[in-house]
């Protein structure tokens, strides 16, 4: 096996180290692919690279067109890590190639792409950069007492760019009523129930295409327009309704940091101490590791799977309280290495707790710590995933 890497739009280092860790035979593509569409020029290079390198495998974060094609004209596979959830753009002609093997961290989307007949996908936890990790928190437990930065942090988006807000004031009277009840019951539920699955149907999108004005929809993917419009446009509306109220719920009480590119954040938060978005791997680290707690509210796609953020939080030696996940409340155990919330009150609840009681939150935090560092370092990642293709190809 000879893997030829490729960056594209995420630049994650730590697969690289974990590769030269392992001693796998790999080179790095000379430019990065940030384009996610087809370009035959690029193609035709990566063709011509492969074959004369004795390249095996291409692998990539995320399902890069360009790849996917130079590897299969080249005769070789292709390794596509996915970090996303729902990650419909598996589910196309494309995506389902024979040469195409996919690693997930969301076992329901595994279990979807393979009822929907992609033939080679593998459920595996994301991971953190083991070597980095230990660097950056190389002092941390010499010191006799943490000092913090911050009370509570948040760092992601509002999803104020989102259907509903753009074009809610087109929509008949009844329809926003529709939407409005979708959201009321399934937002601040965060139990492992999917209340927006079936929730719009084939026909109201059409629906909504004949009576918005401005509204397009194209969808690309080997499934339904409803739930192309579930994915795409519902679940952003709840993430934005979800977050915008738990930060400025949290705000009337105590002091909340939220990194962020969203240009509403201003407007829509009030008390909350709002920071330009962080610029690097280790500048979030040290935002991580100097917050008491730091949030993590998933969007709604991500139905089973533990988000990167959660195990950024924990590399970090971070105290993480994240809405409860199935697959999360697997991995972790609750309470003693992470601490996961259902509810929003049962958040404040929790939220009261852990910052008057430092010592348990701090033993907590190391405990996370120490299970990802133990279990879901990238260098295990890897040594699954290669051993996994290689197994099957055999």
């Amino acid at each position: 096996m000879k893997v030829l890497y490729v960056h594209g739009s995420s630049k994650i280092d730590g697969i690289i180290n974990a590769m030269r860790k392992l001693r796998v035979c790999f080179e790095v593509y000379g430019r990065r692919l940030t384009d996610v569409f087809l370009n035959e020029k690029e193609m035709e290079e990566l063709v011509i690279y492969s074959k004369s390198h004795d390249i095996t495998h291409i692998m990539s974060i995320h399902l890069i067109d360009t790849l996917a094609f130079a590897a299969k004209k080249a005769g070789i596979d292709y390794i596509a890590l996915i970090w996303d959830a729902p990650y419909n753009k598996v589910l196309t002609r494309m995506g389902k190639m024979e040469n195409c093997w996919y690693s997930t961290f969301d076992r329901i989307d595994a279990d979807r792409f393979q009822a929907c007949g992609v033939p080679h996908v593998l459920y595996q936890p994301l991971a953190v950069d083991y070597e980095a990790m230990q660097e950056w928190n190389r002092n941390l437990y010499q010191e006799t007492a943490r000092k913090y930065d911050h009370e509570i942090c948040f760092v992601g988006r509002l999803y104020e760019n989102n259907f509903y807000d753009e074009y809610c004031t087109n929509l008949p009277p009844m329809l926003q009523d529709y939407f409005l009840d979708i959201f009321e019951k399934a937002s601040f539920h965060w139990d492992g129930v999917n209340r927006i699955r079936g929730t719009v149907s084939n026909e109201l999108v059409s629906y909504i295409r004949e009576v918005t004005p401005g509204f397009e929809m194209i969808n690309p993917f080997d499934i339904s327009d409803a739930m192309y419009f579930e994915n795409g446009y519902v679940i952003r509306k709840i993430a934005n309704i979800e977050r915008v109220c738990v930060l400025n719920m949290l705000a009337e009480r105590y002091p909340v940091t939220f990194y962020t590119t969203s240009k509403t954040a201003e407007r829509d938060l009030c008390n909350v101490n709002i920071m330009s978005p962080v610029c690097s791997a280790m500048d979030l680290h040290r935002v991580y590791q100097n917050s008491k707690i730091s949030l993590n509210i998933s969007l709604k796609g991500i139905e089973g799977g533990t988000p990167q953020r959660v195990l950024d939080i924990l590399g970090a030696a971070g105290f993480v309280m994240t809405n409860y996940c199935p697959e999360t409340a697997e991995i972790f155990e609750e309470d003693k290495e992470i601490v996961m919330f259902r509810t929003p009150e049962e958040l404040a609840e929790k939220v009261d707790y852990y910052l008057t009681h430092d010592a348990e939150r701090e033993k907590i935090a190391r405990n996370g710590y120490e299970k990802v560092m133990r279990c879901y370092t990238y260098e295990r990642k890897i040594k699954e995933l290669l051993d996994w293709v290689e197994g099957e190809e055999a």
